[in-house]
C-alpha cells in the first residue's frame, strides 16, 4: 500500500512538472490583438479601434493615438482609450477637428493581463493627407 501510494505521489509531482510549464507557457502564448482605423470627413477625424482576447482577461484596454506629422517628426494631437475588467473585447472611438495641411496616422496600443501574464502589442495605420 505505501509503494502505491508512493508511486502514486511520484508520478504526480512529475506530471506537475511537466504540465505547469507548458500552461505557463500557452497562457503566455495569448496576445493582445487588434485593430484601428482612422476615416476624415472635411477635417473631422474619427479615429478608434478594437482589442480581442480569445479568453477572458482580468484587464483588457485600447489605447488610441492620433498623430500629426510635421517635417519629419509626429506629434500626438489627440487620444482615446478605454478599459475593461474580466471581459474578451473592449473598443473605443473618438471624433476630433484638426487643422489639416499635414499628414495624419493612428497608432493603436492593445493590452491584456491576466494574473501575473501581460500581453501587449501596436500598429499604426497608412499614414493619410488631409488639406488645409
Amino acid at each position: 500500500m505505501k509503494k502505491k501510494a508512493v508511486v502514486f505521489l511520484a508520478m504526480l509531482l512529475f506530471l506537475v512538472s511537466v504540465c505547469l510549464p507548458i500552461a505557463e507557457a500557452h497562457a503566455a502564448m495569448k496576445e493582445a490583438a487588434g485593430d484601428g482605423f482612422m476615416s476624415v470627413s472635411g477635417k473631422a477625424v474619427t479615429f478608434g479601434g478594437y482589442t480581442s482576447s480569445s479568453s477572458v482577461e482580468d484587464i483588457i484596454r485600447i489605447t488610441v493615438i492620433l498623430f500629426e506629422q510635421r517635417g519629419s517628426s509626429w506629434y500626438e494631437v489627440d487620444r482615446v482609450a478605454k478599459t475593461k475588467y474580466d471581459a474578451s473585447y473592449v473598443s473605443a472611438s473618438k471624433t476630433t477637428t484638426v487643422s489639416g495641411g499635414h499628414y495624419y496616422r493612428v497608432k493603436v496600443i492593445h493590452y491584456t493581463k491576466t494574473g501575473s501574464v501581460e500581453n501587449s502589442s501596436s500598429s499604426y495605420t497608412a499614414k493619410q493627407w488631409i488639406p488645409a
